[in-house]
């Protein structure tokens, strides 16, 4: 495996759960979709930081052991995540409360069970919400995030990586298959612009982070802090714009030189 998804894929990876746990003393929780059940990957609800600002989080998660990532499915979100999240996304937007979602994920589950469930009309349903939110969202890239299933929460007015992380429309394995071997996995990673810093230099990712810092959750809270502030000041239409805008501008780039 390539030495950039190991350190990707980690025990020791800086999870989502460590993130909200510091970033919301006070957080309660939201569990299931009313229908399906419960998605063990996602971590969703709502909370105060320690300045008592109401915040909305979605968290996906890997799992850190063999145990844990058998119960979260990897990551994978299966329908019921998404659902889920979408509750809570309408929930942010009619009590005024910016969202914040941080990814480590492979993309969405693509298996038979959730195909049938109606996975793609979930995806789209929350890509469509979150685009249309009246209130500020931001993503955080805490690893990975590929495929339609990362986008789903990446629609967002700003977007931090850590400068490892990955964000593209397939995993590097699926790039690699698709060119059917043509390239390798550690060539893929480099053939599109996934990387933190390919994404920041065509305009889509406004912050990136260094993973190896003394205290890379005080840097990451500090940070959206930062991005929040300005962008509550905005109003929705400006919001629902904004965030149009910044997808455009990096579309108009294709192809890429």
């Amino acid at each position: 495996m390539d030495k950039r998804l190991q350190q990707l894929r980690a025990a020791d990876r800086l999870s989502a759960p460590l993130v909200i746990q510091a970033l919301l003393p006070t957080f309660v929780p939201l569990h299931g979709d009313r229908v399906l059940g419960d998605a063990p990957a996602l971590t969703a609800g709502f909370g105060r930081t320690s300045t008592d600002q109401a915040i909305t989080v979605l968290g996906i998660d890997r799992g850190s052991d063999t145990t844990s990532r058998r119960q979260k499915n990897g990551g994978a979100l299966t329908v019921p995540g998404y659902r889920t999240a979408l509750r809570v996304v309408d929930h942010a937007e009619k009590f005024g409360m910016p969202v914040v979602s941080l990814l480590n994920m492979p993309g969405a589950d693509a298996s038979p069970a959730s195909e049938a469930h109606g996975q793609s009309q979930a995806i789209a349903d929350l890509i469509a919400a979150m685009g249309q939110l009246t209130v500020p969202n931001i993503v955080v890239f805490l690893g990975e995030g590929h495929s339609g299933g990362a986008l789903a929460f990446a629609n967002a007015n700003r977007l931090i990586m850590l400068d490892d992380a990955l964000f593209n429309v397939a995993s590097p394995e699926a790039v690699a298959a698709i060119l059917h071997g043509q390239q390798t996995v550690s060539d893929a990673i480099d053939l599109l612009p996934m990387t933190a810093a390919e994404l920041h230099q065509r305009g889509l990712v406004d912050r990136v982070l260094a993973h190896q810092q003394p205290d890379l959750i005080a840097a990451l809270i500090q940070q959206l802090q930062l991005l929040l502030q300005p962008l509550q000041t905005m109003t929705p239409t400006d919001l629902i714009a904004q965030r149009e805008a910044k997808f455009q501008q990096f579309l108009a780039q294709w192809p890429l030189n």
